[in-house]
């Protein structure tokens, strides 16, 4: 099952990364910026994900349906998307067509031109798409709770920006960002396929070859430590929205797979403890699942469900039933079986997509500085003991610990 990874790190810093997979006749391939939400103010929050937007519009040798064309036109597909932690952009193509899409991810990368024209237009765009988040109420619910966790933090920022910071954006703001964030030493080339690493390495070193700049370290502030204990918003809506949650373990914590187990108890699938013993014997939800938000060194757990204003409190009681259960009774040895065998199930048959291989491969090395292997992966899960849940349950879900939201309609 194992492939091997290779990596090469040009002389500029700029990193490739590959897995050759030689039963496919695809490629999965992209740029990852380690730049994101987290690197914004309060002043420019959102300008990482319409930077995004705006390397789609124009290079020095592309048009905007150009930059599109060159991929859709070989039977491929591109795209991108902005986390709190890094910006991707991708595309999946046929391997005679791999020189194309590296270089056409190269091209808007380092050469978009970002023409104030086209900014005026694309903050119309963003603003549009912030007003459909705030006419979604889970969205308003999760955005709202994040703020609420971390005050005045990057952590806390929605990723798609204010209206009010969206529509001070111009150029200057835009070209700010690159030069601070979209450093050398940030950008990560990472392909997943089939390829031969050293032909990618020498593409990358074509178009990258050159391109120079200053170390810029990421630097996250403090996270603060003051959180509003409950917040209640009212809006015209027909149902409540409603999240329990607490700060919780970052992603470098050598817990992560319990923990990940741990949230598979409570909400992977139709047979996980809040969809089973809540939704399906009460009735009182359609929609209840668990989440969790790591960050390098803090991170956040959470229940969301929708319902009834009248069936909240009840809601919060049988949320809290679950989680006590899992601090004062050991898991048992076939439930723990059957959550081990969904988790490995999802690892194993995700990496039968390249896209899924390519993420895998971005979202570990840029975390870890390292890629795990998927057998690695799995031993790991199959190392996790009733008594590591029990304990990190014991320490994550302590209810002095626990905050509330509730979004509800205004009558």
């Amino acid at each position: 099952m194992q492939l091997p990874y290779r990596k090469t790190v040009l002389e500029n810093g700029i990193t490739t990364l590959t897995q050759s997979v030689g039963s496919v006749r695809s490629v999965a391939v992209g740029v990852f910026i380690q730049a994101g939400t987290s690197d914004e103010k309060e002043s420019n929050n959102g300008i990482a994900h319409f930077l995004e937007h705006m390397s789609f519009k124009s290079t020095k040798t592309r048009t905007a349906y150009n930059i599109v064309e060159d991929i859709e036109s070989r039977g491929g597909h591109i795209n991108a998307y902005t986390s709190r932690e890094m910006t991707a952009y991708y595309a999946r193509i046929l391997d005679t067509e791999l020189d194309t899409a590296l270089e056409v991810l190269c091209d808007i990368v380092r050469h978009s031109t970002y023409p104030e024209k086209e900014i005026e237009r694309e903050k119309s765009v963003v603003i549009e798409e912030i007003r459909d988040t705030l006419d979604t109420p889970q969205d308003v619910a999760n955005d709202s709770f994040s703020r609420q966790m971390f005050p005045d933090h990057p952590y806390g920022y929605p990723i798609l920006g204010s209206l009010e910071s969206v529509r001070s954006f111009n150029s200057g703001t835009v070209r700010e960002f690159v030069l601070d964030h979209y450093t050398s030493r940030r950008i990560f080339v990472i392909a997943s396929g089939a390829l031969e690493h050293e032909h990618v390495v020498r593409k990358v070193r074509e178009m990258f070859g050159d391109y120079i700049t200053p170390d810029n370290v990421r630097k996250i502030p403090p996270v603060p430590g003051a959180v509003q204990k409950e917040q209640v918003i009212s809006r015209d809506i027909a149902q409540c929205h409603y999240i329990t949650g607490c700060r919780s373990v970052g992603y470098s914590d050598e817990r992560r797979t319990a923990y990940m187990i741990l949230n598979a108890i409570l909400s992977a699938g139709m047979t996980s403890r809040l969809f089973h013993n809540i939704r399906e014997r009460y009735g009182f939800a359609y929609t209840i699942y668990s989440f969790i938000d790591a960050f390098r060194s803090t991170g956040l757990f959470g229940v969301y469900t929708a319902t009834d204003l009248k069936h909240v409190g009840k809601l919060d009681e049988l949320i809290w039933k679950e989680l006590n259960k899992l601090k004062k009774e050991r898991i048992s040895g076939e439930e723990l079986k059957k959550v081990k065998a969904q988790t490995k199930g999802a690892m194993v048959m995700g990496i039968e997509s390249m896209h899924n291989r390519l993420e895998r491969m971005a979202q570990q090395h840029l975390r870890y500085g390292k890629i795990i292997s998927i057998d690695e992966s799995l031993k790991k899960v199959e190392a996790v003991s009733g008594k590591d849940i029990q304990d990190l349950a014991n320490e994550i879900f302590e209810e002095s610990a626990f905050h509330s939201l509730l979004l509800k309609p205004l009558r």
